[in-house]
Order: structure tokens, then C-alpha cells, then sequence
């Protein structure tokens, strides 16, 4: 996971009253005509929100205001998809993530609720409890909510992660095969709470088996550097290759993305830097004559 930055709520007012409104469709009377008051308790239970870091809370139910207005607020969220007109919620939202920060796997293409809409219908379109992540997170997600009391995800907004590893990773080779095993470090200096909080984000959204599904390609792509480098300096070489790819992908990515981490583990281990990655990462004969050449 990693932090993003908090979309500025300057919108807040405007952006309600634009998507709760009073219509007639096939004859009947819809919506909700929202009043200055009710658009300034709204605010007031997003102010709540960013008091509490998100947390969830029965206050913000909003179970105080007209139902009509809860609903009319819970409809509005599909006002975000393209051409309609709460649209640039979404620009805003994406604008800058070419990641899920959540994975760190795939380009985010939907909102997730931070607290569901369902239950919290005031805040289906409040900016702030709204995150840009991948259909794979955001459709995993649910399980892993947590109910009052219960600890739930941490708030990519506003639980902001120390500079400390707190993804560990595991390597062996079996055969001629490379084995790894992404995890939760329960022992890193994390705030009270968060190691249980990220280990039962990590294992509600299936990380550990989404990385594997990623290491075969991505450690591909460097086969031939991997070889070159060794015919040339040896395991020093490859030690120190696959220490400045750590660096700059910590530098492009972030501390705790799972190539980084994987790559500073890999430099570190002698069996696959001594040669052991030719087993794991072979090359036809005509391409190794080739580097030779």
C-alpha cells in the first residue's frame, strides 16, 4: 500500500448541490431538493469524517437527515461515469495515479468507497471517501471492512505510512524454479494496530498470489542484463545490478512496492547472484553467444 495525497474538498458544497436535486421522471416526482442546511450538515458529517481519519462511525449514517436526501446522495455517486455531471470527481480522483495504491499491480479504472456507501449513503460522494483503485482490490475489498469497532483497511488519505519496510519477502530455488513469499513483517515499527490492519488487508485482497502471478514476467525482462552482467563481473556484478534497480524502482514506485522489495532481497541472495539465476532465468544458446560475442 501507499499513501496518496487528500483531494482538496474545495467542491464539497457545489459538487451536492449540483447531484441532489428534485426531478420528474415517467411522471413522478423524484430526488430531493436539497436547502443551504442541509447541504452545510452534509459538510458537517465530512468534516466529522476528516477528524476521525475516516473511521467509521453510526454519526455518519447520517440517520438524522430526510431519506429522501440520504438516497438522493447514494443515487448521485453514478453521476461520477463519464459525461454526467459529477465527472471531474473522477478526473480529480485519478488524475496522477497510474497505480492502484493499493496493489501497486494494476492501473486503478474504479472508486472504491473507503466506507461503504451502502451503509454510509451521506458520504457516496464526498471526495475524500472516495479512492481511485484496480476492479481486482476494489471487488475484494468488502470482506475486509471493518464494522464499528473492528478495525478496517488502513485510509490511503489519511493513515499515513511510516518510511519503514514492512513488506518482507522470502526466496528459495527449488529445482529450477524460484520461490517466493510476500508478507506482512508484524515486527516493523508500525503504529499500534496497523501490522494486523495491513496483514488482514494483504490476505483479504490475495497479495501474496497476485505478486507471484507478476514474478516470472518481470524478472524476464532483466534475464539478459543478469547474464551479461555476470560473464562480465560476476556475482559482485549482479549483486550490485540488481541493487541499483532496487534503488531506482524504490525511486519510480515506493518503498514498499513488491518489486523493490524483491529485487533488494535478490541482491542479497547468494545462491541466485552466484549463478543460480540461470537456472531460474535461462537463455537459448544462440543469445548467450551473442553476449559472448
Amino acid at each position: 500500500m501507499r499513501n496518496l495525497r487528500p483531494p482538496s474538498r474545495d467542491n464539497d458544497r457545489t459538487d451536492l448541490r449540483k447531484a441532489v436535486r428534485r426531478y420528474r421522471y415517467a411522471g413522478e416526482e423524484s430526488g430531493h431538493s436539497i436547502t443551504d442546511a442541509e447541504v452545510e450538515q452534509i459538510v458537517a458529517l465530512y468534516d466529522r469524517y476528516e477528524a476521525d481519519n475516516g473511521a467509521s462511525s453510526n454519526e455518519l449514517k447520517g440517520d438524522g437527515l430526510p431519506e429522501t436526501l440520504r438516497d438522493a446522495i447514494h443515487a448521485a455517486f453514478s453521476k461520477t461515469q463519464t459525461g454526467r455531471i459529477l465527472y471531474p470527481v473522477r478526473e480529480r480522483l485519478f488524475g496522477g495515479v497510474e497505480l492502484c495504491p493499493v496493489c501497486g499491480i494494476s492501473t486503478p479504472d474504479e472508486l472504491d468507497h473507503h466506507l461503504p456507501q451502502s451503509a454510509f449513503k451521506p458520504l457516496a460522494i464526498h471526495i475524500r471517501n472516495l479512492v481511485p483503485m484496480c476492479h481486482a482490490c476494489n471487488n475484494a475489498k468488502l470482506a475486509g471492512f471493518g464494522e464499528d469497532g473492528i478495525p478496517g483497511f488502513l485510509h490511503p488519505y489519511y493513515d499515513v505510512l511510516p518510511e519503514v519496510d514492512f513488506l518482507r519477502v522470502s526466496v528459495t530455488i527449488q529445482g529450477e524454479a524460484l520461490v517466493v513469499a510476500f508478507a506482512i513483517d508484524t515486527a516493523a515499527a508500525l503504529p499500534d494496530g496497523w501490522a494486523d490492519r495491513l496483514t488482514n488487508q494483504f490476505e483479504n485482497l490475495k497479495l501474496a498470489d497476485r505478486y507471484n502471478q507478476e514474478i516470472n514476467a518481470y524478472l524476464t525482462s532483466h534475464a539478459a542484463s543478469l547474464h551479461l552482467i555476470h560473464r562480465q563481473r560476476g556475482q559482485v556484478g549482479v549483486q550490485e545490478l540488481l541493487s541499483l534497480q532496487a534503488q531506482f524502482e524504490n525511486h519510480a514506485f515506493y518503498r514498499n512496492h513488491w518489486r523493490p522489495v524483491l529485487l533488494r532481497k535478490l541482491a542479497d541472495f547468494d545462491e541466485f547472484t552466484e549463478g543460480g539465476f540461470a537456472s531460474v532465468l535461462p537463455i537459448p544458446d544462440e543469445i548467450i553467444e551473442n553476449l559472448e560475442a
